[in-house]
């Protein structure tokens, strides 16, 4: 896509695009990748791995074996499930560029999230036009996937253990750092620039939490009249951000807009596409966390994890991640897929 697309978007977005909770809207068209051929995964599956303690949040369900042909997958199966209702039902965003948006140009959603969810589909239908996208929230994530109103959240949605309490998630398909948005008249040059001022992020993220995290040193006090020689002044308790959780991330960027906060600090990637939908905003700092994002599914559904892991294994060997990195992707540079890790 080039830069003049994304720019044409972007405002279109800004100007007229408000997130819709819980919407469901009718499958793009394909996206032309074709059918994923059907190859062995090495390695053999161990027990479902759900409750095992978290050591790293990376690490997910070793595959089965083979990504089953459409309406091949086990009786029984999770997957064989979703075939057998006739559609996947996928929790998306609608207003991140790059990775899910709803494209004002011909009303069509778009993105390397989308375009994840439409592999998806390929491998259990054998087309990718099999899907019930359902708009949600970051705060949502979670719920959706506990109360089965959709079967997969994909949706930049970072992989910790305090999640992996309550769902279950595919191996990691994309890795991205926390960093920080400011307006292009302020001083800041990163997090450590931003104690006691409001810093906005999507509320129930992660990036809201590492926010509330941050420990800055106080400046040292200046050395008190008359006291003893060589007296040390007592150092002041370290000074934080003051962490503002809105609905969703396009929320931050009006209210940063209108002065009422003073950053925005969440996904790098995230903040590259509303930087497109303001020239007045920089990024600012090195990332001050990383944020790994993994395919969310119901711990209801260990052999889906194991089936969506046999999938992205296909991804990264065949070339098609690299396809899509590059088709939403590439103007950030060259990307590998991150490697596969398993807990069992």
């Amino acid at each position: 896509m080039s830069g003049r697309s994304v720019r044409g978007i972007a405002l279109a977005l800004a100007f007229g695009l408000a997130g819709t909770a819980c919407s469901a809207f009718g499958a793009p068209g394909s996206t032309g990748l074709g059918q994923l051929p059907t190859r062995p995964i090495t390695g053999t599956p161990g027990p479902a791995a759900s409750a095992a303690p978290c050591q790293d949040p990376t690490a997910s369900l070793r595959p089965a074996g083979l990504v089953p042909r459409a309406g091949d997958a086990p009786n029984g199966s999770f997957a064989q499930t979703i075939y057998n209702r006739g559609r996947l039902i996928a929790g998306i965003a609608q207003d991140t560029l790059m990775f899910g948006y709803l494209n004002p140009l011909d009303n069509q959603l778009e993105g390397f999230d989308i375009d994840l969810v439409r592999q998806l589909s390929q491998a259990i239908f054998g087309d990718d036009l099999h899907v019930e996208y359902r708009v949600i929230t970051p705060a949502q994530s979670v719920q959706v996937l506990r109360d089965g109103t959709v079967d997969v959240v994909v949706r930049t949605l970072p992989m910790t253990c305090s999640r992996w309490q309550q769902i279950d998630f595919s191996t990691e398909y994309f890795e991205a750092g926390q960093r920080v948005l400011v307006p292009k008249a302020s001083t800041a040059r990163g997090i450590t620039d931003l104690g006691k001022k409001k810093v906005c992020a999507a509320a129930g993220t992660t990036a809201l939490e590492n926010i509330a995290n941050v420990n800055i040193p106080a400046p040292l006090p200046s050395p008190v009249p008359g006291a003893q020689p060589g007296a040390q002044p007592s150092p002041a308790p370290p000074m934080h951000p003051v962490p503002v959780g809105l609905t969703d991330q396009t929320d931050c960027l009006v209210q940063l807009e209108l002065g009422n906060v003073d950053a925005i600090s969440t996904d790098d990637v995230i903040l590259d596409g509303l930087a497109a939908q303001d020239p007045n905003v920089k990024i600012v700092g090195p990332p001050f966390a990383t944020l790994p994002y993994g395919v969310g599914i119901s711990q209801q559904h260990p052999d889906f994890v194991r089936y969506v892991n046999a999938l992205l294994e296909e991804l990264r060997a065949n070339g098609t991640w690299g396809t899509l990195y590059n088709r939403w992707l590439g103007q950030l540079g060259p990307g590998v897929p991150p490697p596969a890790k398993y807990r069992d």
